[in-house]
């Protein structure tokens, strides 16, 4: 961690921004429609996250660098996708396009007969209940994006740091078309973020300064 001053989009001071390291998925990247995701709406420098990652792929990057942070904001991929060879060469239960580096027969093979539900909520909850233990409850934040997640979860619901909060759902009415949120969805998505950071966690996010309509 440094003393440096980070300034959000609109050049204000942001206070504690690099104790801050959000982990995500696609929902952490820029689109077509969504020039500034969530985290950088809030003024966080730190985030990580592609398409396709796998909760494996996040815990295992959450605990290779918590460390260096002293707060993890983890919005938790979706359960029904794998990592079956560890590197990155994710396999999703059905096609991406030119991302997707085993095709169909192998997804049929993977997920409809290899795999089954009880498995992946079984694994999952395990990883993530791993980083909440190692981490610790306190210093994270964690919120699901798609429905059914794991929140109920018999092995995670004591935790207060999982979130009810679906990032997912505000595509109902600020969806880009596509199953993510629209710009207008990411704004409103950091300010309830910033809402939960400040509460927990005493740290302002200096949002930027823009009027947000929902469209």
């Amino acid at each position: 961690m440094t003393s440096d001053i980070v300034l959000d989009l609109n050049g204000n001071p942001v206070e504690n921004p690099n104790e801050i390291l959000v982990v995500g998925t696609s929902w952490v990247e820029q689109t077509i429609d969504v020039r500034y995701p969530w985290p950088h709406w809030c003024g966080i420098a730190n985030v990580w996250g592609h398409a396709g990652v796998t909760i494996d792929a996040q815990a295992e990057y959450i605990l290779d660098n918590y460390r260096a942070f002293k707060y993890i904001i983890w919005n938790l991929t979706h359960w029904h996708q794998s990592d079956p060879q560890g590197n990155g060469n994710y396999l999703l239960p059905y096609d991406w396009g030119a991302q997707d580096k085993w095709g169909k027969l192998t997804r049929d093979i993977w997920f409809k007969k290899f795999t089954k539900q009880p498995w992946y909520e079984r694994t999952g909850a395990l990883w993530i209940k791993a980083v909440i233990e190692t981490v610790g409850n306190e210093n994270m934040l964690v919120y699901p994006i798609y429905r059914p997640s794991f929140i109920d979860h018999r092995w995670l619901k004591d935790y207060s740091c999982i979130s009810d909060f679906h990032i997912g759902d505000e595509r109902k009415q600020n969806g880009d078309g596509r199953g993510h949120c629209n710009q207008t969805g990411h704004q409103l998505i950091a300010f309830r973020i910033a809402a939960d950071i400040y509460a927990k966690w005493r740290i302002r996010c200096n949002l930027i300064n823009e009027t947000v309509e929902r469209s």
